[in-house]
């Protein structure tokens, strides 16, 4: 008894003790003390200061000027003819007629199929030309374009395309019509706003919010070859997004949406890729003026990043320009007089800071235009003025070869060994009069000549930038060196070429 009074004392106590507690801490402050030091704006949110909270106007700007793109086409089917097949239905029915075969898998019965397609595109004039991707509308038979009302349906004329930029410009025969205002993609800065328009997976107008992730992103084989320079963002792109408008925070066009990293799964990963619009306009120029074909600058060299080694050989101390490697014969850089080993260090007054960079402003620049090149040669800048040529789109690129040759004993540097030009090494290496030079005889392996890429069979016309007509001649500039990387200038099948080689591995 004694123990449950002690029991319910205890329990009626520690209700007590909790009941002050709790009375206590609400004693203590009120809501109204706490509302005090709490920061509250009633104001309605739109007119939040400094925030931004729609894009609504936006987007309201360039809507109407995101258009749907079908395609269509039409892909013959072929059979894949099996011999063992054939031969054994001959056996079994042997009256059928010679031809039967033919005719069944590849003649007049092989049923054709119509191939699809759904993009986007941006009305970039009231009298309905339309930018998109060639990959939209390239070798489609019939074009057809929806406006964003959904209220008819127009067939385009395809103005031109041009598949190495994956720009095409289509035509509707319309009046009236709000284009997008198109701004410049030169001005953008990662981390602005960039809005994706477009139809994704055939959802019309619809509008998605990210920024930009990267500019001048190349080497992404998204045009098997082509020229790119293209926008990254993070604004969700999808299938059917492609031809549609890119655009900034007040709504005008700064790209044109091509492709998307996916992982093989074909949906969005935050990794989209568009075409800039200064691009974009310069390539519809050039399709325009061209006839509907873009008409490139050719140069006629091959050009290589420069590396640590190589920026030691040439003397220098950044790895800025881009070396030239070979210099193709008959071509306006051998014309103007580039060589072998000259470092291009500004195109028309702008630095060059890439090969892809160089690559696209001269592809950029008009066929037979006067252009100037700065180059480092010898320790020194030259200025060269060359005519540019016209990209020829057949060209094809030049595969070295080498051809065994007789052993000699000569070592010119560590683990090459060679020798003199003979009339018999001449004739079996159809070498022309006009190549003078030494002959690499042997390469050891693992040595830093292999792996600067130096061949047995090679020809040697220039040791350190100093041409060589014997061995006599580049073992005396080999003594004289006092560098670390050596600079060999060779000719092997044809092709000249320019290697680094470290001398103190």
């Amino acid at each position: 008894m004694i123990r449950k009074k002690l029991l319910h004392s205890f329990l009626a106590f520690a209700v007590i003790a909790a009941a002050g507690i709790s009375n206590g801490f609400s004693d203590e402050i009120k809501f109204s003390d706490l509302k005090s030091k709490i920061t509250i704006d009633k104001a309605p949110i739109a007119n939040a200061k400094g925030a931004v909270v729609s894009y609504a106007d936006a987007l309201e700007k360039v809507m109407p000027a995101v258009v749907t793109i079908s395609s269509s086409k039409s892909i013959q089917m072929t059979s894949q003819r099996n011999p063992q097949q054939e031969e054994l239905f001959r056996r079994m029915f042997p009256d059928v007629p010679d031809d039967f075969f033919e005719r069944f898998g590849q003649g007049e019965e092989t049923p054709e199929r119509r191939q699809e397609g759904l993009g986007s595109g941006v009305i970039v004039s009231p009298d309905g030309y339309i930018l998109t991707n060639n990959h939209v509308v390239g070798g489609a038979d019939k074009i057809t374009v929806e406006l964003s009302d959904q209220k008819k349906e127009y067939e385009a004329e395809l103005i031109g395309a041009d598949p190495r930029t994956d720009i095409a410009l289509i035509k509707i025969d319309a009046k009236g019509l709000t284009p997008v205002t198109i701004g410049d993609s030169s001005k953008l800065r990662i981390g602005d706003v960039a809005m994706a328009v477009g139809n994704p997976l055939g959802l019309e107008q619809t509008a998605t919010l990210g920024i930009i992730s990267a500019v001048g992103r190349s080497e992404l084989n998204i045009t098997n070859g082509g020229y790119e320079n293209f926008i990254q963002t993070d604004a969700a792109i999808n299938r059917g997004n492609s031809g549609g408008a890119l655009v900034d925070a007040t709504g005008r066009l700064i790209g044109i949406n091509t492709a998307i990293q996916s992982n093989f799964t074909g949906g969005n990963i935050g990794i989209g890729f568009a075409i800039p619009s200064n691009m974009a306009l310069n390539i519809v120029e050039r399709l325009l003026d061209g006839g509907g074909v873009v008409k490139r600058g050719f140069l006629g060299v091959l050009l290589d990043e420069l590396d640590t080694n190589f920026a030691k050989a040439l003397g220098r101390d950044d790895l800025s320009g881009v070396l030239i490697r070979e210099v193709v014969a008959n071509t306006p850089a051998e014309q103007a007089g580039l060589r072998i080993g000259d470092l291009i260090l500004k195109y028309n007054g702008k630095p060059v800071d890439s090969v892809q960079r160089l690559r696209l402003d001269i592809s950029n620049t008009a066929p037979n235009s006067e252009v100037e090149f700065e180059v480092y040669r010898k320790g020194k800048a030259k200025t060269v003025d060359v005519k540019l040529g016209e990209l020829d789109d057949d060209r094809v690129a030049m595969v070295p070869g080498t051809r065994p040759v007789a052993p000699k004993v000569e070592e010119l540097i560590e683990g090459v060994r060679v020798k003199n030009l003979d009339d018999d090494t001449r004739e079996s290496l159809e070498l022309d009069d006009s190549i003078e030079g030494i002959l690499v005889e042997s390469v050891k392996d693992n040595v830093a000549a292999a792996r600067a890429g130096l061949r047995p069979g090679t020809v040697i016309t220039m040791v350190d930038q100093v041409d060589v007509e014997s061995v006599e001649d580049a073992y005396e500039v080999v003594e004289k060196f006092e560098g670390d990387v050596l600079l060999l200038q060779t000719y092997a099948g044809g092709r000249r070429n320019i290697l680094a080689v470290p001398l103190n591995e």
